[in-house]
């Protein structure tokens, strides 16, 4: 199975992401073939366009002087973010293979990624649990039920895969570990799940494209299992499936909305014949009840609907607005009633149609242009402009009764009179007493029993009456799409990590609480004072608290841009003192009080990685996508140590622990050179990579613990790799899905053996293993030492091994001793693993087993 880049997608989403009519963003466009369009030719696309709007950290002011939130700007600049790390950085073109495909190929011939060596333990930490609301744990795009049990439904998340409950949502289980990590855009489950245990997903994330579809997948054994269908793509298709729909009468047929065509099995997905290739792609598709062969097909773009009455073979548009994105709902109380709401050119609303005689004619019952009728917005009362319907727009016909409604955008809206008038039914912050349910509605779903589901940002909620109150049924799920974390070195059990869409959220002895919103990013926790902690939203905008999140404020540099996610470290010997990478450089030596420039970058790009060296602080490294900076003079004078890299986008920097000039960069790369080191500063730098798989590298983090030897960690696209020593990398992921890991960091306990490794993942929260930690003991000649489990006894968790170290004289040498695996209990048998002399220590291990230092007395 295949995750694909696709130029298609790319463009796609582009040209959706802008509160602009697309005709007028795209006019910035070069003329020239879609396909050979670049990463570079979207993004000045967009900028100049920006430039001309006046558009200024996502806000722009209107010719009264009014402020406007600039609507996508936010989900352009998570694109943007995503994207320019894996361009070819000369020519803007998008790779075309994924992660997933190295990380097959690095397997091969094994279909099924291995759960890596015993020697790494990984644990889930969450989070799996929210109060609602502002604050929730991920996005999920579509829920589709059980034909019989309604305590049993599954959904679909844009990078955590799908999930099932059979409890009514109290609980629930991945069903797609045994994979690479999975966009899910669509579920379909047969009538005769019980007996077939059928699913069906259409895989990819149609409204973000956080993952590239590979096709229609299928499972026979209830998700235990995945196997691709008829219907499955390379990365040179370009293809995206946005919608599944089964046959009401016949579990083996389905329809499958792809962007180019509609596609029809008769056979449970064994073949997949094309049955029409509409002018426009289809983005929603529903079926007049009761009649499989009468469609509506609803455009991405145009504001358009279409009919097919022969079951997709042939289309007629009915509906033909000239606008946005378009969604459709139908309704078996009224076969004859189709809605369809239309987004408007700012991706606010358009308005609401509706057809009382299975589309033949369209009538517009509701007119989003007028003063605060616009319900796509972000406010309680309709005012406003702008909205978000390229991306969040959803629809939903009771299906016993036919005039009501429900319209979800940011927020979510109920009419009862059949779209003639609505009210509000949710907010995302609970404005006014409302609801308070998390914005950015991805699906409206109705049970058959009458209950109504919504699919957004935060998670998946559930009405029981009517909308009059909403609860949240995303607990025990662990999707978040996690940026980045900071550790605690003083308290073994916090850590505080940014989540996309769903803010900052900390973790102390296994509890999380939120502690902002938004997007969260970067995040610090002092290492001498667990109530000194700072975090991030987009751009580099840092709050700090003194008193463990009981009061905070901002402390981001007086007119500093940064990037999407923006560097900043602590120093590691002065905790009050800040470094943070801008457009420039800043130290703040007060916590962030007061800020000064130490380097003035004049490329005008912005900062991506920084590193304080803990040996010397007067050494600091910081990068530009693809040009890497340092001072040894703490800023005073800089140096460009690029010469020897590959040219490829630098993700991440670290510095020895005890020596200022030896450096590690992970490189964001398909190359398959994506670390690299240097040991004199940058003059020369060396390739490290040979044992990763060929797939862009995040994070880098060394074991400070191992001392006779370097021992790193990496987290990449594709799980977390371990280096020890001179070894090659190793995969270093047991009981780890096979997630995009973005940041690594060490817990370092007083006790060595109780050290965690932690991984921030992009769509599977937070997870933590035991580390290698290196086992000391010093033994006499009429001594010997044992050393299971690290010295410390025994421990399930890595309690594999047991060393003897024996004192018995070797080959009656009596100045030697041997050190034995699995040595009997009187000293014979075994495996020897290293000899030498008294006095004189000896290292022992390898890349799948920890190292042991024996020193003989």
């Amino acid at each position: 199975m295949k995750l694909r880049n696709l130029f298609y997608v790319v463009m796609l989403f582009l040209l959706a992401i802008t509160n602009i009519d697309a005709q007028e963003w795209t006019k910035n466009l070069p003329q020239k073939d879609p396909s050979e369009l670049t990463f570079f030719d979207y993004q000045n696309a967009f900028y100049q366009y920006c430039d001309e709007l006046g558009v200024d950290e996502g806000y722009y002011f209107d010719k009264y002087g009014e402020k406007h939130k600039m609507a996508g700007w936010k989900q352009f600049k998570r694109w943007e973010w995503f994207w320019e790390q894996l361009i070819d950085p000369k020519t803007g073109k998008f790779p075309n293979f994924s992660a997933e495909d190295m990380v097959r190929k690095y397997y091969n011939p094994p279909q099924q990624l291995p759960n890596g060596l015993a020697t790494a333990t990984w644990t889930s930490l969450g989070p799996n649990s929210s109060n609602g609301g502002y604050a929730g744990l991920g996005r999920i795009n579509c829920i589709a039920f059980h034909p019989t049990d309604n305590n049993t439904f599954w959904v679909g998340t844009p990078a955590g895969g799908i999930w099932k409950t059979t409890n009514g949502g109290s609980s629930w289980t991945v069903l797609n570990n045994g994979t690479g990590v999975l966009g899910v855009s669509d579920i379909v489950i047969p009538s005769d799940y019980a007996a077939s245990h059928t699913i069906y997903i259409a895989t990819g994330d149609r409204d973000a494209t956080d993952n590239r579809s590979i096709g229609v997948l299928k499972s026979t054994d209830g998700g235990v299992t995945w196997n691709t269908t008829a219907l499955n793509y390379n990365l040179s298709q370009n293809q995206l499936v946005t919608r599944l729909l089964l046959d009401p009468n016949d579990d083996n047929t389905l329809i499958a909305v792809t962007k180019d065509g509609v596609f029809r099995t008769t056979d449970g997905g064994t073949t997949w014949p094309m049955i029409s290739n509409p002018v426009y792609y289809f983005i929603d598709m529903e079926y007049k009840p009761g009649d499989f062969n009468t469609l509506y097909g609803a455009t991405k773009y145009n504001g358009q609907v279409w009919r097919s009455t022969d079951g997709g073979v042939n289309w007629t548009k009915i509906l033909d607005t000239g606008k946005q994105r378009a969604e459709l709902a139908v309704t078996p109380n009224d076969d004859t009633y189709v809605y369809a709401l239309i987004s408007n050119t700012d991706s606010g609303l358009y308005g609401v149609y509706k057809s009382t005689d299975s589309g033949a004619t369209f009538s517009q019952v509701y007119d989003g242009t007028i003063a605060n009728h616009n319900l796509l917005g972000w406010n309680a009362d309709g005012s406003g402009t702008g909205g978000q319907g390229w991306y969040d727009l959803s629809l939903a016909a009771n299906p016993s009764d036919k005039n009501m409604v429900f319209l979800g955008g940011v927020n979510t809206w109920k009419s009862t009179d059949g779209g003639s008038s609505f009210a509000i039914s949710n907010h995302w912050y609970g404005a006014g007493g409302i609801p308070a349910v998390h914005a950015d509605k991805h699906q409206l779903h109705y049970r058959s029993n009458g209950d109504l589901f919504e699919c957004n940002d935060g998670g998946v909620y559930i009405t029981t009456d009517n909308g009059t109150s909403w609860a949240d049924k995303t607990n025990s799920m662990v999707i978040s799409q996690m940026y980045r974390l900071g550790v605690s070195q003083t308290v073994a059990t916090e850590t505080q990590c940014g989540l996309q869409d769903n803010g900052t959220k900390l973790i102390t002895g296994g509890v999380w609480s939120d502690v902002r919103g938004g997007d969260g990013m970067e995040c610090i926790i002092d290492y001498t004072d667990v109530n000194v902690q700072y975090n991030t939203y987009v751009n580099g905008d840092i709050d700090r608290t003194d008193d463990h999140w009981g009061s905070s404020h901002s402390i981001k540099p007086s007119g500093a841009n940064g990037a999407w996610v923006t560097p900043y470290v602590l120093d590691p010997v002065d905790h009050n003192t800040v470094y943070a990478g801008y457009q420039h450089i800043y130290k703040s030596t007060d916590k962030g009080e007061n800020w000064n420039i130490i380097y003035n970058l004049n490329s005008g790009d912005r900062f991506r990685a920084l590193a304080v060296a803990p040996s010397n602080t007067q050494y600091i490294y910081a990068s530009e996508p693809y040009t890497l900076w340092k001072t040894t003079n703490g800023g005073t004078s800089w140096s460009n140590i690029t010469t020897g890299l590959p040219g490829s986008f630098i993700t991440y920097i670290a510095v020895k622990n005890d020596d200022p000039n030896t450096v590690w960069v992970t490189l964001s790369t398909y190359s398959g050179n994506s670390v690299y080191q240097t040991t004199d500063g940058g003059s020369n730098w060396t390739n490290i990579s040979t044992g990763l798989p060929a797939v862009p590298v995040n994070t880098i983090v060394q074991d400070k613990l191992v001392t006779d030897q370097v021992d790193l960690y990496a987290g990449t696209y594709n799980g977390v790799y371990y280096k020890a020593g001179a070894a090659n990398w190793a995969p270093f992921n047991g009981g780890l899905p096979n997630v995009d890991v973005r940041e690594l960091e060490i817990y370092y306990a007083p006790n060595p053996s109780d050290s965690k490794l932690r991984a921030a993942s992009y769509g599977r929260g937070l997870w933590e293993t035991p580390i290698i930690a290196p086992c000391s003991v010093t033994i006499t000649q009429s001594d010997e030492g044992d050393c299971n489990d690290n010295g410390t006894g025994s421990n399930a968790a890595d309690d594999w091994f047991d060393i003897t170290f024996n004192a018995t004289a070797v080959s009656s040498v009596s100045t030697q001793y041997q050190v034995v695996l699995n040595a009997n209990a009187d000293g014979t048998g075994g495996t020897v693993l290293g000899t030498s002399d008294y006095g004189t220590a000896i290292t022992v291990g390898t890349s799948s087993n920890p190292p042991f230092v024996a020193d003989g007395a």
